[in-house]
């Protein structure tokens, strides 16, 4: 979880828990700061080669260590979320890809890092010879009907909502 907010950014007085702006949320006791804690942006990519497959990445570190996940991860400073999969994707399967459509958006309570917002796009893979890197122990391509379970609930979700809305297109 993400470290609570004890003090000020202002000012540097002790925060304290208030009801403010219709939720309890943390304020500063003598400025009257409200110290908002916002959900950390992730993208991910639903990629599928000319075999109907999915794309999957094996992780290398923890959270998850060894399991399957679609390739993703944290957006940096600047970044549009299509840049940032598109960066993600290189990263991890030394892919290069174009976004295609959105599939939807997902929030998730994320452990180490807090809330996150997953960000979910088709993407046409191409150039490159994939290969796994970055924070990736493996990377390949599984029928859709027997591919492993994923790693994180907010994959499967972005999952199920491409199943419904996109698969077959």
């Amino acid at each position: 979880m993400r470290t609570e907010l004890n003090y000020c950014w202002d000012c540097g007085h002790p925060a304290e828990t208030q009801f403010a702006e219709g939720r309890n949320r943390k304020v500063c006791s003598d400025c009257g700061t409200i110290l908002y804690q916002n959900p950390l942006p992730t993208t991910v990519a639903v990629i599928l080669n000319e075999k109907d497959e999915i794309l999957l990445v094996q992780r290398a570190f923890a959270p998850a260590k060894g399991e399957w996940c679609l390739p993703g991860g944290f957006m940096e400073l600047g970044e549009t979320p299509e840049e940032g999969i598109i960066r993600e994707l290189k990263e991890e399967t030394n892919l290069d890809g174009t976004v295609k459509n959105l599939i939807g958006v997902s929030p998730s309570q994320y452990g180490v890092w807090g809330d996150v917002v997953v960000i979910g796009f088709t993407v046409n893979a191409s150039n490159g010879e994939m290969q796994a890197g970055d924070d990736a122990m493996g990377v390949q391509y599984f029928p859709m009907d027997s591919r492993p379970k994923l790693a994180f609930q907010t994959h499967e979700k972005i999952m199920h909502m491409y199943m419904e809305n996109f698969h077959g297109e």
